[in-house]
């Protein structure tokens, strides 16, 4: 008869708890942080808006960047077109500065971009009603 194996609780296991409705705290143990380095330590972009894809996606110096803490309407909607019209107008030809969380979706870096000078781009959409977050 073999050894008896049984799951025994990591207190250094990476993965979000759940604190409250929208709020997630982060186990930091040494897994996580072996996790966050083969992942690609954050970073900052700073550039020009060279192309506006959608509401809450921009390309900073070629670079795709998925605004985090957005969410716009997809663009085959018109409220997604709406949103990307305001994005435009927004930012299309601005000088930006963006701070890269390390993560990724699909070809897009995530993060958070503000105009040089001016305000963050997810809270001017939201300010205008015009996404959510």
């Amino acid at each position: 008869m073999g050894p008896t194996h049984r799951p025994v609780a990591r207190t250094d296991a990476p993965g979000p708890t759940v604190q409250s409705a929208g709020e997630v705290k982060i186990n930091r143990g040494p897994a996580l942080e072996r996790a966050t380095a083969t992942r690609g330590a954050p970073r900052m972009l700073a550039g020009r808006v060279s192309h506006v894809r959608d509401g809450d996606t921009i390309e900073v110096a070629g670079t795709p960047v998925r605004l985090g803490d957005l969410d716009c309407a997809e663009l085959g909607s018109a409220d997604g077109a709406r949103a990307r019209r305001a994005m435009v107008s927004l930012a299309d030809g601005a000088h930006v500065t963006c701070a890269l969380d390390g993560r990724r979706s699909y070809d897009r870096e995530i993060g958070r971009c503000r105009l040089v000078g001016g305000p963050d781009l997810a809270r001017a959409m939201r300010d205008r009603g015009i996404c959510g977050g």
